[in-house]
């Protein structure tokens, strides 16, 4: 395991994330873990509930970078930017 820092790659506002640090297997599964959370019908309709709000489910603003190895999976810190 190693630890990535994930980052948005586009501007932050307001009750978002611009980044977190994880630990992971691999730079794909560090943004499986930023990129996480769920999905609430309602009727038809589908809202996406993330995790790390601010995070673009698919990625598309976000990039990995290794910077330590050891230890197990899951979230070190979180930099979230209250309202």
């Amino acid at each position: 395991m190693a630890l990535y820092k994930v980052s948005r790659t586009d501007g932050c506002r307001y009750d978002e994330y611009d980044a977190i640090v994880v630990r992971a297997a691999s730079e794909k599964a560090a943004l499986e873990i930023a990129t996480s959370g769920n999905e609430e019908r309602y009727g038809s309709h589908v809202e996406w509930d993330a995790q790390f709000p601010g995070f673009d489910r698919d990625g598309s603003n976000l990039k990995a970078k290794l910077i330590l190895s050891a230890g197990t999976a899951g979230l070190i810190l979180g930099s979230f930017n209250a309202g």
